[in-house]
């Protein structure tokens, strides 16, 4: 991957600067077929950037909080639930000093956050802490390698891993066509998963 994608909160607050949102307004769509699954409650976007799906999981119903480093994102993703007349709550933080605390989420999504290795097993080894009974973790990223590649980018069976002892409802990885905004288009190599921790 480019050394871009390494870069932290300055780059990504060039990226978000345009008017136009950078991955569209629209959630993604495993989101929204994995979403209305989930029993409403408190949920957390880890790396939401503009907002397109906090919003959409606020006009579910859920009371939704966006986390991101990017100010100008957050900035964004407001302007957005104000569109859709909506409220999130907003926490500009690094993923690599965010905390998810214990018993605190009914619903945690990431998608195409792509934390680095380590900072990605450190959350994903808290869900089953952080989650309450009966909550979902939503996740769809991009994968580079094989399945069981530990990376940035893994494969869907290195992610299983990760979020044990979460039982996984749905898992996929496979070759699928991307049209989010001007940034996600065209084909790439994702995993997707729903998992549930026991009620």
């Amino acid at each position: 991957m480019s050394n871009k994608e390494m870069k932290g909160a300055a780059y990504w607050d060039d990226r978000f600067q345009a008017p136009a949102y950078a991955y569209g307004e629209a959630p993604n769509d495993f989101l929204r077929w994995a979403a209305p699954q989930v029993k409403l409650g408190k949920a957390v976007s880890l790396c939401e950037g503009e907002g397109r799906n906090a919003v959409f999981l606020a006009k579910m119903g859920f009371e939704v909080t966006a986390v991101d480093f990017s100010r100008v994102g957050l900035n964004k993703a407001k302007a957005l639930a104000d569109l859709h007349k909506v409220t999130l709550n907003y926490e500009v933080a690094d993923m690599k000093d965010f905390e998810l605390e214990n018993n605190a989420w009914d619903l945690v999504v990431s998608v195409f956050a792509q934390p680095d290795a380590d900072i990605r097993q450190r959350l994903y080894a808290r869900l089953g802490q952080s989650l309450k009974p009966g909550g979902a973790f939503i996740l769809e990223s991009k994968v580079n390698g094989e399945r069981t590649a530990v990376n940035r980018y893994p494969g869907v069976d290195t992610l299983i891993q990760d979020i044990q002892p979460l039982k996984v409802a749905f898992s996929k990885q496979c070759e699928r066509e991307l049209n989010e905004g001007s940034y996600h288009v065209g084909l790439h190599t994702t995993a997707q998963i729903l998992a549930f921790k026991n009620a």
